[in-house]
């Protein structure tokens, strides 16, 4: 059986490679038995009472080119959305930009998160953004505060009685800490920065998708 990195990597649209940090990553998360029924591998044990949604998925080009609008390969072949950001359908996507270098952009679902720009340059930025420990990334507002403050006001608004205790990813959030020898911060904005207010070469690209 496949390690479940290859079965991603084998979704991957010629010109973009899984990033080396994206293995390393899966393959721990594999190991420590996080992969759900060869179907995607979570953050923390994929079981029904899970608070983190996020996690890694094989890319369904179907989905790229529903959401660009185009089946055109020359613009579904730039975008590899792999990292499931939210239970709206959003996602994390590489995308491969003019000169060939590999940001992780973010691919709002449109009917939930309309955040549709990049996230971070980097994959380890990535994981560090992951790490934190929010339930969804698809919420740019929620960047502010911390990923406990979140649940808490998400659990008082929809007023759940009994509602599943936050469980951060503590194990994953060591493992990115020790194997990349970087810090995970208390909030997303540390990271990523406001990017709803960033003029981004991935909303720029967009724009010639829908001229194109």
């Amino acid at each position: 059986m496949p390690h479940f990195k290859d079965v991603i990597a084998a979704t991957l649209p010629k010109g973009i490679v899984l990033p080396p940090a994206f293995a390393q990553a899966i393959d721990w998360l594999e190991a420590a038995g996080y992969v759900f029924e060869d179907k995607y591998v979570a953050l923390t044990p994929p079981d029904k009472s899970r608070s983190i949604i996020l996690q890694f998925e094989p890319v369904s080009q179907g989905h790229v080119a529903a959401w660009l609008g185009t089946d055109d390969p020359a613009f579904t072949n730039r975008l590899a959305p792999i990292i499931r950001t939210g239970g709206d359908g959003s996602y994390a996507a590489l995308w491969r930009a003019d000169d060939g270098t590999l940001s992780i952009v973010h691919m709002g679902s449109g009917s939930g998160s309309i955040m549709m720009q990049t996230l971070v340059e980097n994959p380890v930025d990535m994981l560090r953004l992951m790490a934190i420990g929010y339930s969804e990334l698809c919420w740019p507002e929620n960047f502010s505060i911390t990923p406990a403050e979140e649940h808490a006001e998400l659990v008082a608004a929809i007023g759940i009685e009994n509602a599943p205790v936050y469980r951060a990813p503590n194990e994953f959030r060591r493992f990115v800490e020790k194997t990349f020898a970087v810090s995970v911060p208390q909030r997303a904005i540390d990271i990523t920065g406001n990017v709803m207010e960033m003029d981004d070469p991935f909303q720029r690209w967009l724009q010639t998708v829908q001229e194109g």
